[in-house]
């Protein structure tokens, strides 16, 4: 593991408010970039180019409800300038593809760089959308998350289309609702119980493809949720036809994404040590990548080339048990070891994310007392350097991930006295 740099640089805040930027000073905050941007709420990226970035406001995390809370879409220049971009609401209304009843699509609209952009409304609760790689117009969700129908939208048109076969899938939700109860296994603790219950996942963990023409995802139809076994599945998105690619009896994949060659990368764990293993779409034949106890994949770059992920040895609970974070390369086939756990610093839960550019990574890191360091590394240099938060706040990383605006961190912080929230629009300089 390398030794982090170690600097000790000023940081100018620039405070906005709904009035505009007001400057708040200069502070010495220890290990922190200079020229920082501190939002006085809490924002989510929503598009980025160049030297700009685009945020969407979100509720209060400790109100709820928030009946007087109404999202706004904010510019920022990452040079300090910022204005508030027009945005308007529309409700879409869709059938479901099983019941045919009617769903509903809260939906943000604004308009940037000459294009009418779409985004779940903060203000409604919302499935995720996942762009189309190659035509940013297309969004695919899924309302009941892993269980049920896939679905696309076209901003252009404001159409929604459902995707896959539904008559196959009201046949076999009405199936599994026909077999009869299966007994817990004897002495079964709660979670156990909970495990051995009848769920049809009919496509879980979709995934585009590089090129936009499909969506990989794991179900385990075939067996109508009566075994947690899960096949991978490709669906072609021109024909909306799903076949399987890879599954037979007792197999359990996991799908993290794919190979910028338009290989699928799962996670192999029906047995130990578990195996990241690449899949032809069209032929299912698999190659195995690499093999370890207990492990776990963590993000994957925006190019596909390299592939986040930690290994951890048994004993999970054990202070003797420490885990090691590494950068796996799709194209050479080789790990790099980037940081190992110690007794006072653990990995977070909070998710690492990487850079536009996939360079650079940044992770969360737990110190003994539960307070948080920001930890990043540069792939190509190989140096990591950790980064202290301003004094008085700590993360409050509510979608469990960070994620990076150009060259700047966005981080959710939450003031420990007050319990306000704002985002800090870091800069770390390696």
């Amino acid at each position: 593991m390398l030794l982090p740099k170690n600097l000790s640089i000023a940081t100018c805040s620039l405070l906005l408010g709904f009035t505009g930027f007001s400057l708040a000073g200069c502070q010495n905050l220890g290990v922190v970039s200079s020229g920082d941007l501190r939002v006085n709420q809490p924002v989510r990226l929503i598009a980025e180019a160049d030297r700009q970035a685009v945020f969407v406001s979100l509720p209060s995390p400790r109100r709820d409800p928030n009946p007087d809370f109404s999202a706004e879409v904010l510019e920022i220049d990452l040079n300090g300038k910022k204005r508030r971009i027009e945005a308007i609401r529309k409700q879409i209304k869709y059938p479901d593809s099983v019941t045919g009843e009617s769903n509903l699509l809260y939906l943000l609209g604004f308009n940037w760089g000459g294009t009418q952009r779409w985004i779940p409304d903060p203000q409604h609760p919302s499935p995720e959308f996942w762009q189309n790689p190659q035509d940013p117009s297309v969004l695919l969700f899924q309302p009941q998350s892993n269980l049920g129908s896939l679905y696309l939208l076209d901003t252009n048109t404001l159409e929604v289309k459902a995707i896959g076969n539904h008559q196959a899938l009201r046949e076999a939700i009405a199936k599994t609702r026909a077999l009869p109860p299966t007994p817990p296994p004897p002495n079964c603790q709660e979670s156990e119980c909970e495990a051995g219950a009848k769920i049809l996942y009919w496509a879980s963990d979709p995934n585009w493809s590089p090129d936009g023409r499909m969506i990989a995802f794991t179900s385990n139809r075939e067996t109508l949720g009566a075994s947690s076994d899960m096949s991978v599945w490709v669906l072609d998105v021109a024909t909306g036809k799903a076949s399987k690619t890879l599954g037979r009896t007792g197999d359990k994949y996991r799908i993290f994404g794919w190979t910028a060659q338009g290989q699928i990368l799962a996670l192999e764990y029906n047995q130990l040590p578990n195996s990241l293993v690449a899949i032809s779409p069209t032929t299912g034949n698999k190659e195995v990548l690499l093999q370890g106890q207990f492990l776990e994949f963590l993000a994957l770059s925006d190019d596909y080339k390299t592939l986040l992920y930690a290994s951890r040895p048994p004993g999970e609970n054990s202070t003797s048990s420490f885990a090691k974070l590494y950068a796996f390369s799709a194209d050479t086939r080789e790990s790099q070891l980037l940081f190992e756990e110690t007794p006072i610093e653990r990995l977070s839960s909070i998710r690492p994310d990487f850079s536009e550019q996939s360079d650079r990574v940044v992770a969360v890191l737990s110190d003994v007392e539960g307070g948080h360091t920001l930890w990043v590394y540069d792939l190509p240099r190989q140096i990591s350097q950790r980064v202290s938060l301003p004094s008085g706040k700590r993360l409050f990383a509510t979608e469990r991930k960070l994620e990076w605006a150009g060259d700047r961190l966005v981080v959710p912080l939450e003031d420990v006295e007050t319990q306000s929230f704002s985002t800090l629009l870091m800069t770390v300089d390696l």
